[in-house]
């Protein structure tokens, strides 16, 4: 019965126009390749506990358990485990609505992926990927960093905010160093970045 249930729900979603969904709808209707750690009956009662203010966390596939910890019109909050979370953003598209998932693994350092899918389908959808090191430059600093130990690579954590409807990222490659090591060029980078979504790149919030 229970499945018979899903299905429909899922079947309905379907035919529901994107632009009608709220982030909930999507959390609920996305197929198992997209969110692979939460069943969709689970989706469902996790939606349920959080709208009834219920603290209940529910098994996920990794053998942990999982709990909505926000939701908006256009996202979803989620503690995946004790040491990683998951966001599922609704953006806007030329033809069709996005849907972003951010991946955050919190240990040993803090680290964002962002998958990009077409609401109407869930085909696969193309993104701007995460800030660089030039992007967390001081521009005003450039030419000190042509000649700085910079780090070989960064760690950005990625959250959406979904009242202003922007991004924040989070330079954590700090925390991959001890003090002692740490390339004197991380003090030329930010260690946030304000930024909104436009199909293909981030672009920083005017001050």
């Amino acid at each position: 019965m229970i499945k018979s249930l899903i299905a429909a729900i899922t079947a309905t979603a379907a035919f529901i126009p994107a632009a009608a969904r709220t982030a909930a709808d999507l959390f609920a209707a996305a197929p198992a390749a997209v969110i692979p750690t939460l069943a969709a009956n689970t989706r469902l009662d996790m939606l349920d506990y959080f709208r009834s203010g219920l603290p209940t966390a529910s098994a996920n596939t990794l053998d942990g358990k999982s709990r909505i910890t926000a939701l908006a019109d256009d996202a979803v909050d989620v503690q995946i485990g004790r040491d990683s979370s998951m966001q599922l953003v609704m953006l806007p598209g030329r033809s069709d609505t996005i849907v972003a998932i951010v991946e955050t693994v919190l240990t040993p350092i803090a680290d964002s992926s962002i998958r990009y899918y077409h609401a109407s389908d869930w085909s696969d959808a193309k993104g701007p990927a995460l800030p660089g090191k030039a992007d967390f430059i001081e521009p005003e600093r450039s030419k000190e960093a042509r000649t700085a130990d910079m780090p070989t690579f960064i760690f950005v954590r990625a959250e959406y905010k979904p009242d202003e409807r922007i991004f924040v990222f989070t330079n954590t490659t700090a925390a991959y160093y001890a003090e002692s090591d740490r390339p004197d060029g991380l003090a030329l980078m930010r260690p946030v970045l304000k930024m909104k979504y436009s199909p293909k790149k981030f672009t920083p919030v005017s001050k």
